[in-house]
């Protein structure tokens, strides 16, 4: 994300679900010998504890504050095409590369690596939106050269287009998160977290998930959106990177049938919407909410806090969109 946008595949096919279930079984198998079998693995990724991260920071647009300070930070939630370096690219199936220039903050993931303590990079990216202004754009079905052609609300998307309507921010549209429609965009998207893994990051943000409610310009049914965040966390895990369930809280029960899959949560708004008690199936499975509401839709951050603290979240009051420009942190008490 970029200050241009921010928000409130090809699926994985029955011989590829078998490939990643046996890869599974076969770690299992490998972790669970010796004398220790018995006792409870830690996971190949990043999976916080409520209260064990409450220094951390989200900053998805400038200006960015990484300044080393007393205290900074144990966690930085950064754009993946921000942090990426020169030489980057997305690699394709079909053996076609995208280049994918060098963003403001190019090299910062191993400078944050090289700190003492060692800060955890989580990567934003968005994986049910299409960004005109990404390099990756030209390859989602019904793109257009210019944004201005790309039929948006009320007009319906092209045949065969997998683009929707906007989401509120500028070059941002909806993806068609239909299952029916997946094959034709998902390798794009696993491009992107394929880029994060090498890139070095230590998890990722899978943005724009949740088009339900929001007007998309497709009708997507509850079982198709639960069942896109699902495949985007085990092909997130597949590729060694933690993730984090973003918002899709605001379906009742949700947060509870999707806990399973995800590391740990950032929902926006919660305060703001009074959404904040369908996150607690992440607080008793022992999983870290990283909440976040904003300055200004908030009437007062110190209320917007207590509630945070109150559902043991590890909050925020951040400007939206977040930057390194202001930061109240809900401090645990």
């Amino acid at each position: 994300m970029n200050a241009a946008s921010h928000s409130r595949r090809r699926r994985v096919n029955s011989r590829s679900r078998a490939a990643l279930a046996a890869l599974a079984v076969l770690a299992a198998l490998l972790t669970g010998c010796g004398e220790d079998a018995d006792r409870p693995k830690d996971p190949a990724w990043w999976s916080p504890a409520p209260g064990e991260v409450t220094a951390w920071d989200w900053q998805i647009s400038e200006p960015y504050d990484l300044s080393p300070l007393p205290g900074r930070h144990q966690m930085y939630d950064l754009d993946l095409f921000d942090l990426a370096p020169e030489g980057s690219e997305l690699r394709y199936a079909d053996g076609r590369t995208i280049d994918v220039p060098a963003g403001p903050l190019a090299g910062k993931i191993d400078a944050l690596h090289a700190r003492t303590p060692r800060p955890v990079v989580i990567c934003y990216v968005d994986t049910g939106a299409y960004e005109h202004y990404r390099p990756d754009a030209a390859r989602f079905p019904g793109h257009r050269a210019r944004l201005r052609d790309l039929p948006n609300r009320p007009e319906p998307s092209a045949e065969g287009s997998v683009i929707g309507w906007d989401t509120g921010w500028e070059g941002e549209r909806w993806l068609d998160l239909r299952e029916r429609s997946r094959d034709a965009f998902a390798d794009i998207v696993w491009a992107r977290l394929d880029l994060a893994a090498r890139m070095g990051c230590d998890g990722v943000e899978p943005d724009q998930n949740n088009p339900r409610g929001n007007d998309p310009g497709f009708r997507i049914p509850l079982a198709d959106q639960l069942s896109w965040y699902r495949e985007v966390a085990e092909q997130a895990h597949a590729r060694g990177l933690s993730v984090g369930l973003k918002n899709g809280h605001d379906e009742p029960g949700a947060a509870a049938r999707l806990v399973d899959h995800f590391d740990w949560a950032l929902p926006e708004e919660c305060v703001e919407y009074d959404e904040c008690g369908e996150l607690r199936p992440f607080v008793e499975a022992g999983k870290a909410v990283f909440a976040v509401d904003y300055r200004g839709s908030v009437p007062d951050p110190a209320k917007a806090c207590a509630r945070h603290r109150r559902h043991g979240f590890d909050g925020l009051v951040k400007d939206e969109p977040p930057t390194g420009a202001y930061r109240r942190a809900c401090a645990r008490p």
